[in-house]
């Protein structure tokens, strides 16, 4: 028994979106499975912008699956796709492999059996950690083996009305010649050479189902047989190939770009292809616009080095957190990711506030499937942190610790409401998320922005101090000893000012009492750590511990105190 959700007010796009499959589906053909596609070419770095074709996929397959519907996400690699261009990050001595099969060219890293697997896996690593499952097609191995060979004699036998319908929608005045010679001349199918494998061939002649060709790299002529089951090297061009595949495999839902949908675009001319050529239906479709990545001008690119991989961004986001804007958006917005430092922690800080609003019991309707759809899928839950303490705690704190997890567990115990679990087990409740503050903050983090510790006092930073900094100084770390705790340490060290000013514990925030906690606070960092700036002073003092701390700050009385006490210096 299948079911749907209503298309009411409140439907997410994808269940609209779904609607609309499950009603074709149901009109034309219930007793297959209902193929929704994706496809991409792997000649370079695959990127957060490509991921958003595939998510949108995925999103709709998942609600038809939960809806108990046999839905299969199939996913193109077009692989046989000639090499173009280097993209940024391949050496220049892959010059000589354009116009080659991505499947024929050699791994740049010399890990994978060719440049389009490296890319690939790449891309699909991080697949499973986002909860998307594919149904892959790599079309170097539909193409060699005749897989399509009916299919392409179908289309070279009426070449010339497949020419006809492209030239309708060619700019007048941008080609060459009369527009019977170049009809004459056409043909939808090309070949890779036998001989040298480049895609600098020429159509002679098509007969009998095989093709002459020439072959103006290395000189070669050859023919071809395109009958059943004969190997092939070539292709359909791709906007004569897009829509045979619509046909071959039955696809009734897929995505494309704003380009593809122009009216001059791909989809539009595979609209009337696929009927007239391959006695085929187009596919459902939606638009969806660019993923663009901040600070890069324009859509991400792959070629030209500006893209960012799921896999990049998986190690500095969690999953639940790259889906969110996906699922978030209507497919036709565009939106930006900024991987920036301050950017990440801006994500996650939005996040966590969205995720508490969308937990409320009077969370709108919207919300409450944003969430569902950000962290589940029909599969299950996506692995998300399950204590979520706030990323820029756990950032600061990596950077101090130089990403030592026990003392992590220590001081982030310190910020959370009794009672706290044993060291093992919250630190196995801040993952995923805490390995991504550690390479946050070891490798996201310019060298120059991280926070280095004093070793000693520094006599020269004391004597530039003026007269009231060093008093607020001498009465912190007369203090601070009674006020070991981070709830004690940031009253302490906001109260401080307060106390020089002559103001009671309680006064209200005034501009000449921010302006005083400011300058005290640029005091205090420049003897810790040698800058005006840092991590929130309570986390960076208990994480030197205090017994350091009161030797920064040029005092003994954290020193005698832990004597009495018996306690020794904590470990940078």
């Amino acid at each position: 028994m299948t079911m749907s959700a209503p298309n009411g007010p409140h439907a997410h796009w994808a269940e609209q979106l779904a609607e609309e499959i499950q009603q074709r589906w149901s009109d034309s053909s219930p007793d297959t499975p209902i193929i929704c596609a994706s496809g991409i070419s792997p000649s370079g770095p695959i990127h957060m912008g490509n991921l958003r074709e595939v998510f949108t996929t995925h999103l709709v397959v998942d609600v038809l699956k939960r809806w108990g519907l046999p839905a299969v996400h199939l996913h193109s690699w077009d692989d046989y796709d000639r090499l173009r261009k280097l993209p940024a990050g391949v050496p220049a001595q892959f010059e000589r492999y354009v116009g080659m099969p991505l499947a024929s060219v050699p791994d740049p890293a010399g890990a994978r059996p060719s440049y389009a697997e490296h890319f690939i896996d790449e891309f699909t690593s991080g697949l499973d950690q986002l909860g998307i499952e594919i149904t892959p097609v790599r079309q170097s191995e539909r193409y060699p083996p005749g897989t399509y060979n009916a299919a392409i004699r179908r289309a070279m036998d009426v070449r010339e009305l497949i020419f006809d319908t492209l030239a309708q929608q060619q700019t007048a005045g941008r080609e060459s010649g009369s527009i019977d010679e170049r009809r004459r001349a056409y043909y939808p199918f090309k070949p890779y050479c036998e001989s040298c494998g480049y895609d600098a061939t020429e159509v002679l002649g098509y007969a009998d189902g095989s093709v002459r060709y020439h072959c103006h790299h290395c000189g070669y002529e050859g023919e071809m047989s395109l009958a059943d089951g004969a190997r092939i090297s070539g292709k359909l061009v791709w906007k004569v190939d897009w829509p045979m595949r619509w046909k071959h495999e039955g696809v009734i839902f897929e995505p494309a770009g704003e380009d593809h949908h122009a009216p001059t675009g791909s989809f539009t001319v595979g609209r009337t292809l696929v009927r007239e050529v391959f006695d085929g239906e187009a596919p459902l479709s939606t638009v969806y616009s660019f993923v663009t990545l901040s600070g890069v001008p324009g859509k991400m690119s792959g070629s030209v080095g500006t893209g960012v991989t799921p896999k990049a961004a998986l190690e500095v986001l969690e999953p639940v957190i790259i889906r969110w804007p996906y699922v978030q958006r209507q497919p036709s917005q565009s939106f930006g990711i900024d991987l920036s430092p301050r950017g990440i922690q801006r994500l996650y800080d939005h996040w966590d506030q969205f995720a508490a609003s969308a937990a409320e019991p009077d969370a709108r309707p919207e919300q409450t499937v944003t969430y569902r759809l950000s962290t589940q899928t029909g599969a299950g839950e996506l692995r998300r942190t399950a204590r979520p303490v706030a990323f820029r705690l756990l950032a600061s704190v990596a950077d101090l610790t130089n990403a030592n997890r026990e003392q992590m567990a220590r001081i982030v115990a310190t910020h959370l409401d009794e009672p706290v679990p044993p060291p093992e087990v919250l630190l196995e409740e801040l993952e995923p998320r805490l390995s991504c503050a550690i390479h946050y903050a070891t490798e996201i983090v310019p060298a120059d922005q991280r926070t280095v510790v004093r070793t000693s006092f520094d006599e020269q930073a004391w004597s530039e101090l003026d007269e009231q900094s060093r008093a607020g100084i001498e009465l912190l770390a007369r203090e601070m000893a009674e006020e070991w705790s981070l709830d004690g340490l940031t009253k302490l060290v906001y109260g401080v000012p307060k106390v020089l000013l002559g103001l009671p514990p309680d006064a209200q925030p005034t501009p000449e009492l921010k302006r005083a906690q400011r300058e005290f606070f640029k005091a205090i960092y420049r003897l810790l750590c040698g800058a005006e700036t840092g991590p929130r002073l309570p986390t960076l003092m208990l994480s030197i511990g205090p017994e350091q701390t009161a030797r920064l700050l040029g005092s003994r009385v954290g020193a005698s105190r832990d004597q009495r006490l018996g306690v020794g210096s904590q470990p940078d």
